[in-house]
C-alpha cells in the first residue's frame, strides 16, 4: 500500500509521541532516532501535498526546501526554523539506523554535539533533537490545519 500524505503525517505524530516515549524511559538513541524520523515523516507528507511525488533522499534540508515547508513558515520564525533545521540535518541522518550507540556518540563528538554541556550528554544529544522535531512538527501542524 503506498503512503499519502496524510500517512506520512500520521506517522510523524506517531513517531514524534513514541520519542517523547523513549526519553522518558531513558532510552536516548531510540529517541535520536524516532525524532528524526518523525521529521522526515512530516516533510514526506508536505512534498506529497505538494508535488505529488515521492522522492527517497533523506537530506532533511533539501526535503523541507523542496516540500514548500519554508513557504508555511510565518517571516518572524524563518531564521529561527532554519537554524533547528540546520540542527537536524547536522544531527540526524538515515544511515544511522545501522549505527550502534557507540558508533551514534562517535559520530556526534565528531560534529561536537552537546560537547560541553553539563549533565547526561547523551540525555542532552536526545533532548535537543527532541524539541527540534516538535518545532519542526507543531509549525508544520498549525498551518496543515489552516490549509485544510
Amino acid at each position: 500500500m503506498p503512503s499519502t500524505e496524510e500517512t506520512y503525517r500520521i506517522a510523524a505524530r506517531e513517531h514524534l509521541a513514541r520519542a517523547q516515549d523513549q526519553f522518558g524511559n531513558g532510552s536516548y538513541y531510540l529517541t535520536h532516532f524516532l525524532s528524526g524520523l518523525a521529521v522526515e515523516c512530516h516533510l514526506r507528507a508536505w512534498l506529497l501535498r505538494r508535488t505529488r511525488e515521492f522522492d527517497s533522499r533523506h537530506d532533511l534540508q533539501r526535503l523541507a526546501a523542496e516540500s514548500g515547508y519554508y513557504d508555511i513558515v510565518p517571516n518572524e520564525r524563518a531564521s529561527d526554523l532554519s537554524s533547528v533545521f540546520a540542527t537536524v540535518n547536522l544531527r540526524w541522518r538515515s544511515n544511522q539506523r545501522y549505527y550502534s550507540e557507540r558508533q551514534l556518540l562517535d559520530y556526534l563528538t565528531e560534529i561536537k554535539a552537546e560537547f560541553n554541556v553539563k549533565g547526561g550528554r547523551w540525555k542532552n544529544v536526545a533532548r535537543t533533537l527532541l524539541n527540534c522535531a516538535y518545532d519542526i512538527i507543531n509549525q508544520g501542524e498549525a498551518k496543515w490545519d489552516k490549509q485544510s
